[in-house]
């Protein structure tokens, strides 16, 4: 059965391939969003502004969802997209996803439902930059509970 395994954090993700998963895995594509890594205050320009009912103060606002928190759910969304392209083009049958905690719910929501039915484990734990041989003990750990 293809498998797809998709690795990933908030900045970067790996997608690997494998047809058995005690087998040989190979990576297929790597993704960067260096946007993930800039300090709020550089991605953002200048707070919105509001102007007092009464007088002609102004103050800024904070914004409900911060610009680090976009730039997450933008990543999310473009993972998805690769995965609904994979699924199409049948090129896997079977999804795991292993992201970092604050990023797996994020990824989950932007996933399409008939990608989302394709996943088969999923695990909150942040290796996306770890090295293959740890990617692999990680995965058989994940299959084995």
């Amino acid at each position: 059965m293809k498998t797809w395994i998709l690795v990933a954090d908030e900045g970067r993700a790996r997608l690997f391939a494998g047809e058995r998963l005690d087998g040989e895995l190979l990576e297929v594509a790597g993704f960067a969003h260096p946007a993930a890594h800039h300090p709020e205050s550089e991605a953002q320009d200048r707070l919105p502004r509001v102007q007092e009912s009464v007088g002609s103060a102004r103050h800024a606002i904070q914004p409900r969802t911060s610009a680090e928190d976009k730039q997450a759910d933008a990543f999310a969304r473009a993972l998805g997209e690769v995965l609904e392209d994979g699924r199409v083009q049948a090129r896997y049958e079977r999804l795991i996803l292993v992201a970092a905690p604050r990023f797996l719910g994020r990824l989950r929501s932007a996933l399409d439902p008939q990608v989302a039915r394709l996943v088969s484990h999923s695990a909150d734990m942040d290796i996306s930059k770890a090295g293959l041989d740890e990617i692999r003990r990680e995965l058989q750990d994940l299959l084995a509970s």
